[in-house]
């Protein structure tokens, strides 16, 4: 997994040294519910979920370099999809929301997935009542392809969510049609 360098942000492998600032976020009833987890009750969950995160692959800390601090994860999830395709997965410390970080991260990811990790079309999705990320998604230049129940368990119950989908064409990157490409 290779180092991702932005102006603010070094998107990396995560390691067990930075299970405490995930914990600061992951426990925080604002953060998981939004992407379909509930909060971590321990730094021990914490640490057991870090591991498993660690060992995919998929999964990048996004560490704000100001601080050195592990800010959030972004994941490029590749396991359900064809050799050419991958999800786009992402959680941020609410500390750290709306001055654009997540934005950054998630544009250098699609830059990286096209240019060095041979993928051809990329997928992001939310629940239809996270703006947030909804906002980000846009703002990245994704196109909504569907919408589909989901049933999650959150704090013990059995809840039904609309997922959106999204998705983006490599050829779109490359003829510079995405919102941030204009600028």
């Amino acid at each position: 997994m290779d180092k991702i360098v932005t102006k603010r942000l070094a998107l990396r492998a995560l390691s067990m040294n930075d299970c405490q600032d995930v914990f600061e976020y992951a426990k925080l009833d604002s953060v998981g519910p939004q992407a379909g987890w509930q909060p971590h009750k321990s730094l021990e969950e914490t640490k057991r979920i870090t591991e498993w995160m660690i060992s995919t692959k998929e999964v990048y800390g996004i560490q704000h370099l100001e601080d050195e601090k592990i800010i959030g994860t972004i994941g490029l999830h590749r396991k359900d999809y064809l050799s050419t395709e991958g999800e786009i997965g992402y959680v941020l410390n609410p500390q750290y929301w709306h001055k654009g970080y997540m934005h950054e991260a998630v544009v250098a990811l699609i830059i990286a997935a096209f240019e060095q990790f041979g993928i051809e079309k990329l997928y992001c999705a939310h629940f239809s009542d996270n703006e947030k990320s909804m906002n980000v998604i846009k703002k990245a230049g994704f196109k909504k392809v569907k919408e589909e129940i989901k049933k999650i368990t959150l704090y013990g119950f059995e809840i039904v969510k609309t997922s959106v989908k999204y998705e983006l064409d490599k050829s779109h990157y490359e003829r510079k049609l995405l919102p941030w490409q204009q600028r």
